[in-house]
């Protein structure tokens, strides 16, 4: 099967038994030029097919993976990864890291070249082996461990971050290879938000002020010095300012001009708790929450008391809509139910989605709303996990049932419902930009590419 996977292109023999004795002739392997992906990037490989299973040019993989490698005492010594794989001719058996590994053809020379099955080289060296679109993948990129929160930069970029005592750390990681580098170490700060090309990102210090940092070229630069706590970040939809709500409430919804640093309050009402800030294209619209705390209902004047009363059903969680270009803004109460919403998305910044959460047993849906205050169900077949709104397009993460979840896209125009994939249940949350989808299962983050998931990080 690995055989007929393989593109190649024929080459004659190397070597052959000389015509004055035929009699005395042996049949050598056909030595092929076949073309793999290795570490994301097409290579030629010398090939041979012996008793129905492929074997490599040895000397071709090495210098495809980047491998260190040297003869001693007659054996090929291969270096990578921090594992030691050594092979001798005619050899049916490699030794990994002081172990030796059984192999079904023996190491075979043909033209002073060895040539070795590809699974135990690769597998030897920490690399895995798949097939894509009919052609081998190979990959001996060790992946990133233990990362979090993966957020879509530029064509075949994520960034990761790792927490530590220390603080945080975030990583681009490249999607095709699994390579990673490291961006930014952050103590204190807040996540990056990517901007809309995905050729930056925003992140405030531990004392509040704005940084924008190129993702091409890692350089960071100070936009405010501005130290009001910025809890969350929005990027303009041009990137050429950042909106963001202000002081430790969340009460003002302001705007941040990357060109010189100035700071313009658009939202003062007073109104505190704001979350979930949305912003329009055009930049005047505005979607977020409010959030309502409980109410003491007993020993209101010494709340310091064990025996204090609270209300907690007071808890609850508004959509609001405002509009700043009217001539008089105010803000628009859009819900009014007591569910618990989470995932808030708006594009345009007069219709919200969100997912509803229900007190009791049932299913999560995904609902809509906008001025009329009448919730619309979107979907509610399967219970909805997640929900994240790129372009056009609706991607949820969706129970199916106790071994499988589904993601679903939804177009917001016309509604119509495409199921994507049926993934593990142990998928815990979807990220999507544009065309790029990743997933997160126990911990390892896995990127959609043509029809199949491969890790990017373990």
């Amino acid at each position: 099967m690995v055989a007929t996977a393989l593109t190649t292109s024929v080459v004659g023999a190397v070597s052959a038994a000389p015509a004055a004795k035929p009699a005395a002739s042996t049949s050598v392997a056909q030595v092929k030029n076949s073309t793999f992906t290795i570490n994301g990037n097409s290579v030629m490989v010398r090939s041979i097919v012996k008793n129905g299973e492929t074997l490599v040019a040895v000397r071709d993989v090495i210098q495809a993976i980047g491998a260190q490698a040297e003869v001693a005492n007659g054996a090929t010594v291969i270096q990578w990864n921090g594992h030691t794989v050594s092979l001798q001719n005619k050899s049916k058996q490699l030794v990994v890291d002081g172990t030796k590994v059984n192999l079904n053809q023996p190491v075979t020379i043909i033209g002073g070249v060895s040539y070795v099955a590809l699974r135990p080289l690769v597998s030897g060296v920490g690399g895995t082996v798949g097939l894509k679109n009919g052609q081998l993948e190979v990959s001996t990129i060790a992946l990133i461990e233990g990362a979090e929160n993966p957020r879509f930069a530029g064509a075949n970029e994520l960034i990761v971050s790792k927490n530590d005592d220390e603080g945080r750390s975030d990583y681009l990681v490249n999607t095709a290879t699994g390579k990673y580098e490291l961006l930014l170490t952050n103590e204190g700060g807040s996540d990056l938000v990517v901007s809309p090309s995905g050729n930056q990102a925003a992140y405030t210090n531990a004392e509040g002020a704005v940084y924008v940092i190129d993702l091409k070229t890692k350089a960071s630069k100070l936009i405010t010095k501005d130290t009001s706590i910025k809890p969350e970040l929005v990027w303009s939809a041009d990137e050429s300012s950042i909106y963001f709500l202000q002081g430790d409430k969340g009460s003002v919804i302001a705007n941040l001009n990357l060109a010189d640093g100035s700071i313009k309050k658009l939202v003062e009402d007073k109104v505190d708790y704001k979350e979930n800030l949305n912003v329009s294209l055009s930049g005047k619209r505005f979607i977020y929450t409010v959030t309502t705390l409980g109410k003491v209902t007993a020993d209101s004047t010494n709340v310091d008391e064990d025996n204090v009363d609270i209300d907690f059903s007071a808890n609850q969680q508004q959509l609001f809509s405002y509009n700043n270009g009217s001539d008089k803004p105010a803000a628009l109460k859009l819900t009014t139910s007591t569910d618990d919403k989470v995932f808030i998305y708006s594009a345009d910044g007069q219709k919200a989605y969100y997912v509803s959460v229900p007190s009791e047993d049932g299913n999560a849906a995904l609902m809509s709303v906008d001025a009329s205050q009448k919730p619309v169900t979107v979907y509610n077949e399967h219970d909805v996990e997640q929900a994240v709104l790129s372009g056009g397009n609706l991607y949820l993460l969706a129970a199916q049932d106790d071994k499988n979840s589904v993601i679903l896209s939804i177009d917001t125009l016309t509604g119509q419902q495409s199921k994507l994939y049926t993934v593990s249940s142990d998928v815990s949350s979807i990220v999507v930009k544009g065309s790029q989808l990743a997933v997160v299962e126990n911990g390892r983050v896995l990127v959609q590419a043509d029809g199949s998931w491969k890790a990017v990080t373990k």
